[in-house]
């Protein structure tokens, strides 16, 4: 069942209340890491401006962190295959990873210059650049590909998730 401070919590959350403690000690955890989370919790919401602009000044830095957190998953896609090895599957992401981020960068132009639909074209072309790609560098049948796209933007959103943990983690600390 679900501990009620939990749920109170985020309630609160949801009411923009922001609880002072983020972490609690039940007696049989490591009290100095209670102490600490709840320490950079309060720093974070003491000054939240400073967090997020940490956060955005750290994410170039550790953004090739994608690469070997990535590399993982695209094995997933061909695990027993000995035709392709480490090295593919790190080239395959490092182009991956290239072209979102020029995606990413067409959308914020779009957004800046108030193109409104060229934004969701871009968002929409991803998982058919996926497709293909996985498709010509792998040589996989259209059904192959098709299914492994699905694998890989799941992966992708995985990845991401990991990514954005490791990044508030190694800014708060």
């Amino acid at each position: 069942m679900f501990d009620r401070s939990a749920l109170a919590a985020i309630r609160a959350g949801r009411a923009g209340k922001l609880p002072d403690q983020l972490a609690v000690s039940d007696g049989a955890s490591d009290g100095n890491l209670v102490n600490r989370i709840n320490a950079l919790w309060k720093k974070a919401k003491a000054n939240p401006d400073l967090l997020i602009y940490k956060l955005q000044s750290s994410a170039y830095k550790y953004s090739w962190m994608l690469i070997p957190l990535s590399v993982p998953f695209v094995w997933l896609l061909f695990p027993f295959s000995r035709r392709f090895g480490l090295y593919d599957h790190t080239v395959f992401v490092t182009y991956s990873l290239c072209f979102m981020l020029l995606q990413i960068a067409a959308i914020s132009l779009a957004v800046t210059y108030d193109v409104p639909v060229l934004p969701v074209v871009l968002l929409l072309y991803v998982p058919l650049h996926m497709y293909r790609q996985l498709r010509e560098t792998y040589a996989t049948s259209r059904g192959g590909a098709l299914a492994r796209t699905t694998a890989l933007s799941l992966f992708a959103a995985i990845s991401l998730l990991l990514f954005a943990l490791a990044l508030v983690a190694l800014t708060l600390s």
